[in-house]
């Protein structure tokens, strides 16, 4: 059943570690001197003038102000416990939907926004376990499709309001639709065939 208990979110360790981490991060960059901020965001100039790539994975980890931070938490502890705790996905395939579709919104959001922009926030990330949660929605809980359909539109249109990179987003949810595949539906598949 896709309903998320006290056992659940005790099982998502990864997930809760994920949260501290970018809790800890919020303050630690909030107390330091602005340059640590700055040098941790998405810059894009920076990017590819100075071939300073780090800056495509950091940005994941980094907040704008603690409503950004709030709302990317509480979705990452919904979508990432649910993913998480799901027995068909394992804890390494669950590291590299996180990261790779933070990475897939980082390079997409270098390749399609101006090279003055500056991106920041787990969004992308997140949005790729939100993919990955679909893909076990549309697989084996298909009575709650027309409701994960809702949803993650919900998500897509509140993705182009002001200051939202929607890039990110798109990308990030793309990237988890494609793990989803690959890690859930795939995975059953050849485990039923066997």
């Amino acid at each position: 059943m896709m309903v998320l208990d006290a056992e659940n979110l005790k099982d998502a360790k990864l997930t809760l570690t994920l949260i501290f981490i970018n809790v800890i991060l919020f303050f630690f960059i909030n107390f330091a001197p602005p340059e640590i901020f700055l040098a941790l965001v998405q810059d894009n100039r920076n990017i590819i003038e100075n071939f300073e790539v780090w800056r495509l994975i950091t940005s994941v980890f980094v907040h704008a102000d603690p409503m950004h931070l709030f709302s990317n938490m509480i979705a990452l502890l919904l979508f990432g416990a649910t993913v998480e705790t799901n027995t068909n996905i394992t804890k390494i395939y669950y590291l590299i939907i996180y990261f790779v579709s933070g990475l897939i919104g980082s390079i997409f959001s270098l390749l399609l926004l101006p090279i003055n922009s500056i991106s920041l926030g787990a969004s992308g990330a997140i949005f790729g376990l939100i993919g990955v949660a679909f893909i076990i929605v549309a697989t084996d809980y298909r009575p709650l499709l027309i409701f994960a359909l809702f949803y993650v539109g919900f998500f897509i249109i509140t993705s182009f309001s002001p200051g939202i990179n929607y890039w990110a987003h798109i990308f990030g949810l793309l990237g988890g639709l494609l793990f989803g595949y690959l890690f859930y539906t795939r995975k059953r598949k050849i485990k039923f065939d066997y």
